[in-house]
């Protein structure tokens, strides 16, 4: 592994993972199970990209020191997730949730700019996984070392005018990052960034392991356990 590039708001490594680690994370991802999804951000323009079914690690799993049979990559990813404090800050403390989902961008698909804000977040990792790529085939990972601004309104499509008008207006150039197989990038919640079009000439599907970091309470987990018993003694039929 060696770093190639670092900013304020992103870091990325070349060369990730050894050869075993990463034959053994493809197949992994070759018997996964994919569902077609449709982008929040403009999916009559974005096109579709394909979701695995996501994996999360939380509280004491994260530091588990014998990985729990977990596959290697996953353990390679948490080690340097916590090493990079000034992206995600201090484990347990800043962070205690990490996600493991499987993403296929093919040909003619993107992800329109936008920033992974809320939900606890405080950072995210993409590691790219296909054996090969073209400068040309498109792909790129755009992102802007810039702060975020004041927060929305909450309304979404006020927050998509908003994002549009930060990379427009900045004085800071958004820095393309080729999607190079096993490249991993860092990036701290709050950043804008884009996937550019998958390219129509591409050889592959633009293919990642991408999860986000992120901080969960008790309570939040607590709430959301309540949310769905609701749900559930709603949608189900009084018996008799």
């Amino acid at each position: 592994m060696r770093e190639t590039h670092r900013r304020e708001r992103f870091v990325v490594f070349d060369d990730f993972l050894d050869e075993a680690t990463l034959a053994e994370l493809r197949g992994q991802a070759d018997r996964s199970t994919f569902s077609e999804v449709r982008s929040v951000i403009y999916p009559d323009s974005d096109g579709t990209a394909h979701r695995s079914r996501g994996a999360y690690l939380k509280g004491a799993a994260l530091g588990a020191a014998d990985g729990a049979g977990r596959p290697r990559a996953y353990e390679r990813i948490l080690r340097t997730v916590a090493e990079e404090t000034a992206v995600f800050g201090e484990r347990g403390e800043d962070w205690n949730r990490a996600a493991f989902t499987f993403w296929r961008y093919p040909a003619g698909s993107r992800l329109s700019w936008h920033n992974d804000v809320g939900g606890g977040r405080v950072g995210e990792y993409i590691l790219f996984l296909h054996e090969e790529w073209s400068a040309s085939w498109g792909g790129e990972l755009m992102i802007l070392d810039e702060d975020p601004p004041r927060a929305s309104s909450g309304d979404f499509e006020d927050f998509i005018a908003q994002m549009e008008l930060q990379v427009r207006n900045s004085s800071v150039s958004p820095v393309a990052i080729v999607p190079k197989p096993n490249r991993l990038v860092l990036v701290k919640a709050g950043t804008a960034h884009q996937i550019n079009r998958v390219d129509p000439t591409s050889g592959s599907d633009r293919r990642t392991l991408t999860g986000f970091i992120s901080k969960k309470s008790e309570e939040d987990t607590e709430a959301a356990r309540d949310a769905l018993r609701r749900l559930v003694r709603e949608s189900t039929p009084a018996t008799r």
